[in-house]
């Protein structure tokens, strides 16, 4: 039986990203123990995951550094799959004693690597991941898994009403340019007053998505923003129709669990299009016009825009639901 430890990215949505290329590792080695090393949220995110033998959270401060190999080197492992760029994690990998390791040749830790490729920042994350992993496995695949993320079935909130849910994640002052507009979230909500509304984010973006609440004066909301461990952020975005979002952890999530979304292009951190999901249940909204500032973008996204694109998805799934019980 096959060892293999995943060397996985740091952030939510790169994680996501990586889940066909896994697939692609447990279709060949159908019998293999695969231990995930990262950040503590993979043990939430990939709790029900049955391809997924155990998860080692990596420690990042440099005292903890050797508790990090010794953890390693216990899986005496065969292979280790490096999703991350860094030579730090080559070396980590290799003073486990890991027998043979497979990543991107950046950095100088080409030495380390029993199988290296050149690392095209330019190619999308999805296939970025599962181009490694099909090159070495002798490019036996030609089309990408799909991207499932397996999580907890279970209704964990409830209206008193069967209206469509839809789920906003429009940011607190912490995310600056990026964050909706308060006058525009505002007239947004206001607007959105016939659905059940679901606000989620972190603790910096309860304290300004809860005022909005209040100056748009509805009630059909439910604030769980700062509230929900990220298993249960998993649960919540699962049981949405549709999600707003300018967050693209979030994002990426809907994508995985099949929610269709709207994601509210402003301020980028990356490259758009090497981070976008592939997905068709979904709407990309970045308004550029003639506008010199990228911060500028997200304002040209008005809540009207945002509104007919949530009753075009919240019509396309009705009627995709009708088909299947009519069948």
């Amino acid at each position: 039986m096959k060892r293999i430890i995943i060397c996985m990215p740091n952030f939510i949505g790169d994680s996501i990203n990586t889940i066909p290329a896994i697939e692609l590792i447990w279709q060949t080695f159908p019998q293999a123990q695969i231990t995930l090393l990262g950040p503590s949220f993979l043990k939430e995110l990939f709790k029900y995951d049955p391809r997924i033998s155990n998860i080692i959270v990596s420690n990042k401060k440099k005292k903890n550094y050797f508790k990090n190999i010794f953890a390693i080197s216990r899986g005496r492992y065969d292979w280790g799959i490096l999703f991350t760029n860094t030579f730090m994690t080559a070396l980590l990998l290799r003073l486990a004693f890991v027998k043979r390791l497979v990543g991107y040749k950046n950095e100088c830790r080409g030495f380390l690597l029993n199988f290296k490729r050149p690392l095209n920042r330019n190619v999308h994350y999805i296939n970025r991941y599962a181009m490694l992993v099909n090159e070495w496995l002798g490019n036996k695949f030609t089309y990408l898994p799909p991207l499932k993320l397996y999580y907890k079935q279970e209704r964990n909130f409830h209206f008193a009403n069967n209206n469509p849910i839809i789920g906003l994640y429009l940011g607190g002052t912490n995310k600056k340019f990026r964050r909706y507009p308060e006058e525009q979230a505002v007239a947004l909500l206001r607007m959105l007053r016939n659905y059940n509304l679901v606000f989620i984010g972190d603790a910096n973006d309860a304290v300004t998505q809860s005022s909005y609440v209040q100056k748009a004066g509805i009630d059909n909301v439910l604030d769980l923003s700062g509230k929900t461990s990220v298993g249960e952020l998993v649960t919540s975005i699962a049981n949405m129709d549709v999600l707003i979002t300018i967050d693209s952890a979030a994002m990426h999530i809907a994508a995985a669990v099949k929610t269709a979304f709207i994601a509210l292009l402003g301020l980028s951190t990356s490259p758009t299009s090497t981070i976008l999901p592939r997905t068709q249940a979904s709407v990309f909204l970045k308004i550029e016009n003639n506008l010199i500032n990228e911060a500028d973008y997200i304002k040209n996204i008005t809540p009207e825009i945002i509104c007919k694109n949530v009753d075009m998805l919240v019509n396309r799934t009705k009627n995709r639901n009708d088909a299947q019980q009519g069948m």
